[in-house]
């Protein structure tokens, strides 16, 4: 049931591969000097000293970049000095377009930190870790291979390295060693006395069968002092040593490694079962630890985790759970059998266990049923066409002895990455889903729902949980603490200084007159909504269309007309009026119906145009904001039917409208309510400055064509830093997958945005303060340099010779596992903290400019705050007044009535760029599919430059296009 070339050929014989690839990987740390002591010593025990391998082959390269089959470099099974070469292509990680640079100095902190509001003590899921300074590591390079049946060796699989490398060191009784899974050893020693290969074979519990692996040591790549950890804690070193703690991260992994999955940072037992979430997936609970350099010395972050896995279901049970009937009965058709390859299978490894071993394959495609499915009989171990013809089914009952269950079902195309050229037609029946592969597909709505009332705890359970994965970690006890001589304070979580200040004003208009200013009072990150906005429209001409997936009943058409009377009537409280009675119609859920019905409204002068959507899906609210947003320029409100019915039936309408009134009066242009943002600058010479405050957020760093990376920016654009226009854009390379951490066109998009500000105010801004939301830790450098200067060139283009605007640059920072507890003298219970908490010491970055601040009263569960990194700070911030200002721009989000986790800037441009991820879907015939290839892990494209990344400005309807579209 194999095919290398052509389709439909038998198993028969396995041959062996050609062993062609690339070379190893060019390791630039392999160029570290051994100490002359280790070479002697290599010398007087007869040792190898192991230099690297070379190649003495050349390759060629082709214009696109990739190496051709006949080009690719050839190794031997062995080299010179007996070290066997992979046969298979390097799998590395996907390249960034982004040189790496360091050209922009991080800003450090101006003072020791603020001093507003009064000052209280929290506990922080972080533990004090004592590190001896006098520690050494020493990393070496090693390999770890299987053998195959003709005498050559392979790479060993992931899941068998550690459980390899563990039986040798324990049979050899190796000094202290530990392993990142992957090409590095560490030692707290020098391994002098060790030889450079060691073969160990080892019996499969499950197929009885022997296999061969051995252990390669190669070279000595470094040696790492760990006092430099203490010089970077005590200011004497700028730069983080990022070697070191991945050292010892990795050190921290080793006893958990041995019963746990481990996902990056994060582990899960292996030993528990999933909670099964319907459809073939199910939730594990975890814990998460990382390492921190902090003001107080090193910590230990702890945090209790969830995710998804599959289950490792049989591929039957599997698809059964996914598309929610039983595929026995019913069949796969065409269309799912599309469905599943690019939304599931892809991307997922199968095992199959009817034969001697247990193999490992993804799947490439379906073919017939196992009874229709036939292949040229296989004759001592050799088949072609003019053989006799014998189906998978018959295959089965000759071959293993097993009569197939389901033999009507299609058989499943499989392969072992990266020989793609070689297939197997197996039954569905014999594969089953390989136990915890990591699912990172969305949720469904009635998932999230079973899943937050599990995942989302109290802070006293939350606080206990920490507490308890403390406990069982026991750290003190793990031998691989213990040998290096650290110690972990796990009796208590670390307790830190902190402060809650106060929130800012916000002021709407009198209910009364419409006129003077009312100041609305502040209660846990919340106020009511009692008055009138601040600015307003009235609304000459508009409509109300209920769009429904069956026609509507008498009863819901009576719902829908309460709310189109009761609508006008509830938002005139605050300022809102209508000086006509709605165009209404009904129509069915048709893309068509709704684009002819949209373009009718516009010929018609219409506003806006109010949408009640009945029991229709979210492609039809996507098709109504494509429709109004990008081809025909006219304000869209969309509202759920099942809300309106069940608002108008406890008389709570009034309610629903306030939530929907805001964003209403938004994307019309008006001001909700206004905070007064500058009460928190302290200093007398900002009083005249004119500010503009920038929000940036990109969906994901990794892009391709078929899924480009999102990046919006939004600028504010009015006196009151209340309205906000926006800019998206797509990026992506012309081939491949790379790492793209930064918004390419941000200098296209900042001077637009730059351009309205001056248009609507007449004046440029003096000062920008910059949030940029989504970038990860090892990306501030790349992310800072090139941002910055695109920012700072489009100033210099529009300001010509007046003075350049002074700039502040911060990072947004939502996902860390940092988290806060404050507890009730009288309960003991563990409260969470207020909004308008912050810590700015203790356990911030010993040099720079960072702050944790919860803005957000947590409606359930255990508040996360919000860590912020100014990286860049020309306008010259107190910590008071940037904590501050930040703080109250929490409290500006036109959306709702009270304070917000992130500055309303960075939840606008989350917004925007979410509201366009399918913005080209209906007129780009680019797949917009998440699909899966191999190819793009393997070595098979050059480097792709930032000049050959690829980006389209999302254009809407200029009536559209600086409007709060996306609120």
């Amino acid at each position: 049931m194999s095919a290398s070339g052509s389709r439909g050929r038998g198993r028969g014989k396995r041959f062996s591969r050609p062993a062609t690839g690339p070379p190893e990987p060019y390791r630039s740390q392999s160029m570290a000097i051994i100490p002359e002591k280790f070479h002697q010593l290599n010398i007087d025990n007869n040792i190898p000293s192991r230099p690297p391998s070379l190649s003495t082959t050349t390759t060629t390269t082709t214009s696109s970049g990739r190496k051709s089959n006949g080009e690719q470099r050839k190794s031997t099974s062995r080299s010179s000095n007996g070290r066997a070469k992979s046969t298979r292509p390097f799998r590395e990680t996907i390249r960034s377009a982004v040189p790496d640079s360091a050209i922009v100095t991080f800003a450090r902190r101006p003072d020791q930190g603020g001093s507003a509001g009064y000052k209280l003590k929290v506990n922080t899921n972080h533990f004090k870790c004592n590190i001896p300074q006098t520690l050494h590591c020493h990393q070496y390079d090693i390999e770890l291979q299987t053998a195959n049946r003709d005498g050559t060796w392979r790479p060993s699989k992931k899941d068998d390295r550690f459980v390899v490398l563990r039986k040798i060191i324990e049979r050899e009784n190796f000094p202290l060693v530990w392993y990142d899974e992957g090409k590095s050893l560490y030692s707290i020693e020098l391994l002098v006395g060790l030889k450079d290969q060691y073969e160990i074979t080892i019996k499969d519990k499950k197929s009885d069968r022997e296999q061969t692996y051995r252990l390669l040591i190669i070279n000595l790549v470094k040696s790492y002092d760990i006092q430099v950890l203490w010089d970077f804690i005590e200011n004497k070193i700028a730069i983080r040593p990022r070697d070191p703690i991945r050292i010892l991260e990795t050190l921290l992994k080793q006893t958990t490694r041995a019963t746990m999955v481990s996902v990056k940072n994060q582990f899960y037992d292996r030993r528990q079962t999933l909670d099964d979430l319907g459809d073939g997936r199910g939730l594990a609970g975890g814990f998460y630890q990382a390492m921190f350099l902090t003001k107080l010395g090193a910590t230990i972050n702890i945090n209790s985790t969830f995710t998804c896995f599959y289950q490792p279901f049989n591929l039957v049970h599997f698809l059964c759970e996914y598309l929610q009937h039983d595929i026995v009965r019913d069949g796969i058709n065409d269309r799912e059998q599309q469905l599943l390859l690019r939304k599931v299978l892809k991307p997922i490894w199968l095992e199959t266990h009817h034969g001697e071993n247990i193999r490992k394959y993804r799947i490439r495609g379906f073919g017939a049923s196992a009874r229709q499915h036939t292949f040229a009989r296989v004759v001592d171990g050799n088949s072609d066409d003019s053989q006799e013809r014998q189906s998978v089914y018959d295959y089965f009952v000759e071959k293993y002895n097993i009569q197939l269950e389901f033999p009507n079902l299609p058989t499943v195309e499989l392969y072992t990455p990266p020989n793609k050229t070689q297939f197997h037609y197996l039954p569905m029946e014999c594969c089953t889903i390989q136990a915890w592969q990591r699912s990172i597909k969305p949720l469904t709505t009635d998932q999230r729902a079973r899943v937050t009332k599990k995942t989302v705890v109290n802070p006293t359970h939350r606080y206990q949980a920490i507490m308890d994965i403390v406990k069982t970690r026991k750290f003190n006890e793990d031998k691989y603490v213990n040998e290096i001589g650290m110690s972990i304070v796990d009796d208590q979580m670390v307790t830190v200084s902190a402060r809650c200040i106060a929130p800012p004003e916000i002021k709407y208009k009198s209910g009364r007159d419409g006129q003077s200013d009312i100041v609305e009072r502040i209660n846990i990150g919340k106020w009511n909504l009692r008055n009138r906005f601040q600015t307003t429209k009235t609304i000459n001409r508009w409509a109300c269309v209920m769009v429904s997936s069956q026609k509507p009943n008498q009863n819901q058409l009576s719902i829908a007309k309460q709310f189109i009377d009761q609508f006008p009537l509830i938002i005139s409280q605050y300022g809102i009026y209508f000086n006509s009675s709605p165009i209404m119609n009904s129509d069915p859920a048709n893309p068509e119906t709704i684009h002819n019905r949209l373009q009718e409204l516009k010929e018609q002068n219409c506003e806006v145009v109010v949408f009640i959507l009945n029991g229709v899906g979210e492609d039809i609210y996507k098709l109504i904001k494509y429709f109004g947003n990008q081809k025909l320029g006219i304000v869209t409100q969309c509202t759920d039917f099942v809300a309106i019915a069940k608002n108008i039936r406890s008389k709570k309408l009034d309610m629903y409208l306030q939530n929907l009134v805001q964003k209403f009066n938004a994307k019309l242009g008006g001001v909700n309510g206004m905070v007064s943002l500058a009460r928190a600058l302290t200093s007398s010479s900002t009083k005249d400055d004119v500010f503009m405050f920038f929000g940036a957020d990109v969906t994901h760093i990794t892009c391709s064509r078929e899924k480009p990376s999102i990046a919006a920016i939004v600028g504010s654009v009015d006196s009151t830093s209340t309205q906000y226009a926006s800019r998206v854009g797509e990026q992506y390379p012309a081939r491949g997958k790379i790492s793209l951490e930064i918004i390419k066109d941000l200098y296209q998009m900042s001077t637009d945005l730059l351009k309205l500000f001056a248009q609507r105010n007449h004046c440029f801004p003096n000062k920008i303060v910059f949030y940029r939301d989504g970038v990860d830790d090892g990306h501030f450098q790349k992310v800072l340099d090139n941002e910055i200067r695109a920012l700072q060139n489009a100033c210099k283009a529009l300001y010509l010779n007046n003075p350049l605007p002074k700039i502040t640059f911060i990072i947004v920072k939502k996902r860390h596992n940092t988290r806060f507890f404050i507890r009730d003298p009288q309960t003991g219970n563990m409260n969470n903290v207020q909004p308008g908490t912050i810590i700015d010491t203790d356990i911030v970055h010993p040099q720079g400019f960072d702050f944790y601040l919860n803005s957000h009263a947590a409606i359930q569960g255990t508040s996360r705050p919000i860590l912020y990194h100014v990286l860049y700070d020309e306008i010259g911030f107190s910590s008071d007044e940037i904590q501050s200002l930040t703080y109250y721009l929490c409290h500006s989000d036109v959306r709702c009535t009270k304070a917000v986790s992130v500055p309303a800037p960075v939840h606008y441009a989350h917004l925007a760029a979410y509201q366009s991820r399918d913005a080209d879907s209906f007129d780009n015939d680019r797949s917009t599919t998440d699909d899966f290839d191999d190819n793009d892990l393997v070595e098979n494209v050059g480097a792709v430059t930032l000049q050959e990344v690829e980006t389209r400005l999302i254009q809407l309807d200029p009536t559209i296009q600086d409007t709060m579209w996306y609120v």
